[in-house]
């Protein structure tokens, strides 16, 4: 082989791994973007949380010092169930296990007795597509997931409302055909369907009929 066609090889050579490393580049590219965007939503979503439940705060009176000294005790609280929990039900598997023992033929006997049926469970008041539905009801402008919630939780004082659970609520009501879903900007909006107007055909024109 001559000096010149080893070297239009080597070129091609080349010339496809740089082909190749420029679309795999470019790949990663969009990705990055794709997961810059979602991050950006996502951020946009925390900050409207976040003003959501300052306002909820200055609504209930709450200052700013109060609320951090109540999620450090709260902290502290959590941080000590564990540990309480644990040595209760040590001590619960300590005695199930010494009355298992003493008296084997009570056990049996428990065994055979059919367990009760189980009383039905409280009403625990309007599911939260209720509770979004209401927030639209009679009304066309499109609101945030914000908005909603911050509606949502002055409507009803004894609920807890969640922005997650508002925002998945939403979501549910767009898949089911209730609400639709807009963008203003990276803002995600939601408004009731709109009516499908009715579709009114003209009537067909006479024909003309053939001269005799």
């Amino acid at each position: 082989m001559s000096t010149a066609a080893k070297a239009a090889g080597i070129q091609d050579d080349y010339a496809a791994k740089i082909a190749s490393d420029l679309a795999e580049n470019q790949t990663t590219q969009e990705q990055v973007r794709n997961e810059l965007q979602r991050l950006q939503e996502e951020l946009l979503q925390l900050e409207d949380n976040s003003r959501v439940l300052q306002k909820m705060q200055q609504a209930l009176g709450i200052t700013v010092e109060a609320a951090s000294a109540a999620a450090v005790k709260g902290s502290a609280k959590r941080a000590a169930v564990p540990s309480a929990r644990s040595a209760s039900q040590a001590a619960k598997k300590t005695k199930a296990s010494a009355t298992r023992t003493a008296t084997p033929a009570k056990t049996s006997r428990a065994k055979q007795t059919p367990a009760k049926a189980a009383s039905p469970t409280k009403d625990a008041g309007p599911s939260w597509l209720e509770l979004v539905s209401a927030v639209f009801a009679g009304r066309t402008e499109p609101k945030s997931a914000a908005e909603v919630a911050e509606s949502v939780s002055t409507s009803h004082p004894e609920r807890t409302v969640q922005a997650a659970v508002i925002r998945n609520t939403l979501e549910n009501a767009v898949a089911r055909g209730i609400l639709e879903r807009s963008k203003q900007g990276r803002s995600v909006y939601y408004a009731p369907v709109s009516a499908a107007s009715p579709v009114v055909e003209a009537a067909d024109s006479p024909t003309p009929q053939p001269a005799s």
